[in-house]
């Protein structure tokens, strides 16, 4: 099977989670068989130049949306992962705005270009794909198979994966033509939103299938209250909606055979490091970001009552989070008691930091992957989440006073709802069982380190979808 993929973001080197996610996917296509041509950025300031080769003796393409010329550039790694090479659009100094600064004016031109340029250099080498696989802003392409680069993509279907759909590009109507959207789509029904056009909209209306990175996440969206009338879009399009669960890099998260003894080694070489005490209480790791609200606002709710309680409580969260001076006061007062850390996502600091707890806390709406609760699972973690994210895994209460099938597969603990005071009830129950009932812990522990999503699992899915799961 052949396959375009078109990311936003520069994913044969990349370190952010877009990028690793979408290059977990491309290896594991080619893993299970698949021909994959990728296309993302070249960014030039954030590019090594041992990253990439220059490819077609620098020969100049020109692409069909505003008639720009621009070349490619082969990954050092493997030469189908491509760079789109344009320096107006793609030699500053970030990927969608300089750093700590408001995304650039024309993002929505950049990303159209880049779409573009991928499928007029497909067009031009005549490489015809049985599917295209879009990612965020790559989304553009669905409408552009559909207008100026028809002829050699019809018929071709094209899959979106929305992977956070609070980011959208937002542009004047006087951009429909420089994007390459059909003029008609323009209204409520469409890619419109307040008056302007929405890059999200327009590549969830022209992509023949729509993903979300979880099934919980998609469930979310069609029962929260989306502004702009987003959700009311959502269920216009649900025929074309699905869920694709995102895996985790196994060679990264995994426990060694001895996982009690190395367990206990990480937790005390986390305590000793933070200058807390090293004895047997419960140690609970939290990772408040930008999509952790709830988790921030109920754990500054319900601080006060967890320091009378037999754990330590680390957490993980920005300096720029409005909820860290309180945490840093309590912190200051408690230093035994709570540890603060900067926000990271790098894999492996975040892995030490989650194998070394014995408890993962994460209240949350709207985490769109869930991955870190399938990573709390890897490092023999248990997780303590709202009952969402049952709607993805066997969350299930691990405390009944007799024994069932329940309690057999328990793996992590789940509160009926998000109120502070079931969740505070919630943390003593596991506290209790972690303190006094070390055999039903070990369970939940075997339970949750048989969980397994791994990015060939999530990839077969996806060919699923693309329509061959085969060569």
């Amino acid at each position: 099977m052949k396959i375009l993929v078109i990311c936003s973001e520069c994913y044969p080197v990349g370190d952010s989670p877009l990028a690793r996610t979408v290059g977990s996917i491309i290896s594991a296509y080619r893993r299970l068989g698949a021909e994959v041509l990728g296309f993302s950025p070249f960014f030039s300031e954030l590019t090594d130049k041992k990253d990439y080769k220059h490819g077609h003796n620098n020969k100049k393409f020109t692409e069909k949306l505003e008639n720009r010329e621009y070349s490619v550039l082969e990954s050092s790694g493997n030469e189908n992962d491509l760079f789109i090479h344009y320096d107006h659009y793609f030699g500053r100094a970030g990927v969608y705005g300089n750093p700590g600064e408001k995304p650039y004016y024309d993002n929505n031109l950049r990303f159209s270009f880049l779409a573009s340029a991928a499928l007029n250099y497909c067009e031009k080498m005549q490489f015809k794909p049985n599917a295209i696989h879009v990612h965020e802003w790559g989304g553009i392409a669905g409408a552009l198979t559909k207008t100026i680069y028809k002829d050699h993509f019809a018929n071709i279907p094209v899959i979106l994966t929305a992977h956070n759909i609070r980011y959208d590009y937002l542009s004047s109507p006087e951009d429909i033509p420089r994007i390459g959207l059909p003029p008609e789509g323009f209204d409520i029904d469409g890619y419109e939103f307040w008056g302007k056009v929405s890059m999200l909209k327009a590549a969830i209306l022209y992509s023949d299938k729509v993903v979300f990175t979880s099934a919980a996440y998609l469930s979310w969206l069609l029962s929260t209250d989306l502004q702009g009338g987003m959700r009311g879009f959502l269920e216009s399009q649900r025929h074309k909606l699905y869920s694709v669960q995102s895996g985790i890099d196994y060679s990264v998260w995994n426990l060694p055979n001895e996982r009690e003894s190395y367990k206990k080694q990480c937790k005390d070489s986390l305590r000793e490091k933070l200058g807390m005490d090293v004895d047997s209480s419960m140690l609970m790791y939290s990772h408040i970001d930008s999509t952790s609200e709830d988790s921030a606002q109920i754990m500054a709710t319900i601080l006060a009552n967890l320091l009378n309680l037999d754990l330590q409580l680390v957490i993980g969260i920005s300096e720029n989070n409005p909820n860290y001076p309180y945490f840093a006061t309590i912190q200051e007062k408690h230093h035994n008691k709570i540890a603060i850390l900067p926000l990271t996502e790098n894999e492996e600091t975040l892995y030490q930091r989650v194998v070394a707890a014995d408890m993962f806390f994460s209240i949350n709406a709207g985490e769109p992957s869930l991955a870190r609760y399938i990573k709390s699972y890897a490092a023999g973690t248990i997780p303590l989440s709202n009952r969402r994210a049952r709607e993805s895994f066997v969350f299930t209460k691990p405390y009944d006073d007799k024994e069932n099938e329940d309690s057999i597969k328990a793996n992590a603990f789940i509160s009926e709802s998000a109120s502070p005071d079931m969740v505070l009830e919630l943390i003593r129950t596991a506290e209790s069982i972690f303190r006094e009932n070390k055999t039903l812990w070990s369970r939940l522990i075997d339970n949750a380190t048989s969980i397994k999503v791994t990015w060939d699992y999530t990839a077969e899915n996806y060919l699923l979808l693309l329509g061959n799961k085969s060569n």
